[in-house]
């Protein structure tokens, strides 16, 4: 953080609630690409940023902040649903927190003051506080349910709530404090990025088994669908007999991309439990060799089992599985996604996992942490953050299509993912984007994969920056540190 000016923040807050005030506020500086330098107390010559108590003191930047908001992250509740206070910003209804009714600031010739508290608001967003006391009830490990989220019943699943305040701040320090303020540049000279990755729930999905399983069923399906199942038969046996070749469907995704001249990463299932045999193909010799010649070269993260995000002894198996085939993996992803925020990011960091993109809801694509930049999660038993780099999952093939899910059509789709791109540009942001191997099937997934190549191609014609999620990590963590 030495190339960015520094900004001195002034903290006068209860003593337990100081390193989750920090945590926020250099969540934020990160974004802001500032220097956060803290001092605490009731006043310092020099602040920049005031965060505390009511005072007297004028500094160019204080944000409200009452006693009662540190009482009430000890106390571990959920936040009242009829106390939340919504904004209209940018044609958009923005939810604040711990915060005062009426306007946004309150300003006076040479400071401002924020009347909404994002500090507070910022971690019940990135600590994902509501499923965290949700989960406390004793629920069952595996998805979370999206349907309790804060952002399902107040409908602002796809707006990046965390990444608003931080413009909001941007907006009163080019007031206030312009010797401060910044563009927002992605590896030195785009505006915003996109990360692309793929999980291979499956590398050969065709395979001779399942062919026959599924002619038999669109055979026996032919009258109740006759004009579908027909479809199905004549194209899965001109294709997958013809032209469907594992190795040269993979390649020809990475072909694409280099093309593009644009990397992803893939994540790579190690577990030899699934009761599907497809699933298990890393145990297989053909397909192992298979995988390395295709997509070798790539960036490889681990695709954990569902029980890896719970396991510290099965991740740990899964990572030396991926290992001894010949990869390095730093990046995790569960199946399913499956995790349990404060308990899967504690066993990801005492097994070395630098970066994680699970992070999102299966049923919507949006900001299950609110925010679409990389953050560092909050470890609540120890009061710090945790050695982990969340970069957020937020667009997934599957929560598009799905009937189960978004069920949308193509068209519709295409626009939710137009809306997404223009929206980090907006914010000079972030946005990932998964795309399952399988969905590239022209024939029982037809216009999916020319989908996804559209939709890379408009980042880029905007000026995006379109890269693996690595590169994510590793701009990430050199602005951290």
């Amino acid at each position: 953080m030495e190339k960015y000016p520094n900004i001195n923040i002034l903290l006068n807050v209860a003593q337990c609630y100081i390193p989750k005030a920090e945590f926020v506020l250099r969540t934020y500086c990160y974004i802001l690409r500032l220097n956060p330098r803290f001092t605490y107390g009731g006043h310092f010559e020099g602040t920049h940023l005031y965060y505390g108590r009511k005072t007297d003191k004028t500094y160019p930047i204080k944000i409200h902040y009452e006693d009662s908001t540190a009482e009430f992250f000890e106390q571990r509740e959920l936040y009242p649903l009829d106390k939340v206070n919504f904004c209209l910003i940018d044609q958009e209804y923005i939810p604040f927190l711990f915060s005062q009714q009426g306007s946004l600031f309150a300003l006076g010739d040479d400071h401002c003051l924020f009347r909404k508290d994002v500090i507070a608001s910022g971690f019940y967003f990135l600590t994902c506080w509501h499923e965290f006391i949700i989960s406390e009830r004793g629920l069952p490990q595996g998805r979370v349910d999206f349907r309790q989220s804060l952002q399902y019943r107040w409908d602002f699943t796809e707006i990046p709530v965390v990444d608003v305040y931080c413009h909001l701040i941007r907006g009163m320090m080019e007031q206030f404090l312009p010797e401060l303020s910044r563009e927002i540049h992605w590896n030195e000279a785009s505006g915003f990025a996109v990360s692309l990755s793929h999980d291979i729930d499956y590398w050969d999905y065709w395979t001779p088994g399942h062919r026959k399983e599924m002619m038999s069923y669109n055979l026996k399906t032919l009258r109740k669908r006759p004009l579908r199942a027909l479809y199905k038969v004549l194209a899965h046996t001109i294709h997958k007999s013809i032209f469907y070749n594992p190795w040269k469907h993979n390649r020809q995704i990475v072909r694409k991309e280099l093309d593009r001249n644009i990397n992803s990463t893939w994540f790579l299932l190690a577990s030899e439990q699934f009761e599907d045999e497809r699933q298990n193909y890393l145990t297989d010799v053909v397909y192992r060799e298979q995988i390395i010649d295709a997509i070798g070269q790539q960036e490889i993260g681990l695709h954990g089992s569902p029980q890896s995000a719970f396991d510290l002894d099965t991740l740990n198996q899964e990572l030396e599985t991926l290992v001894q085939a010949g990869f390095n993996p730093t990046g995790f992803r569960t199946h399913y996604l499956h995790f349990d925020y404060q308990k899967s990011f504690s066993i990801l960091e005492q097994a070395g996992i630098q970066y994680d993109s699970t992070l999102g809801y299966w049923e919507n694509i949006g900001f299950r942490a609110g925010v679409s930049f990389p953050f560092f999660p909050f470890n609540l038993a120890e009061n710090r953050p945790f050695h982990v780099l969340e970069i957020p999952l937020i667009v997934m093939d599957t929560t598009l299509h799905s009937p189960k899910a978004m069920g949308l059509n193509l068209r519709r789709a295409r626009r939710r993912l137009i809306k997404m791109i223009d929206l980090a540009d907006k914010y000079q942001s972030h946005i990932t984007i998964l795309w399952h191997n399988n969905i590239f099937d022209p024939v029982d997934f037809p216009g999916w994969g020319s989908l996804y190549w559209k939709t890379v191609d408009h980042a880029l014609a905007k000026g995006g920056w379109v890269t693996d999620l690595r590169s994510i990590y590793e701009e990430w963590v050199m602005l951290s540190y």
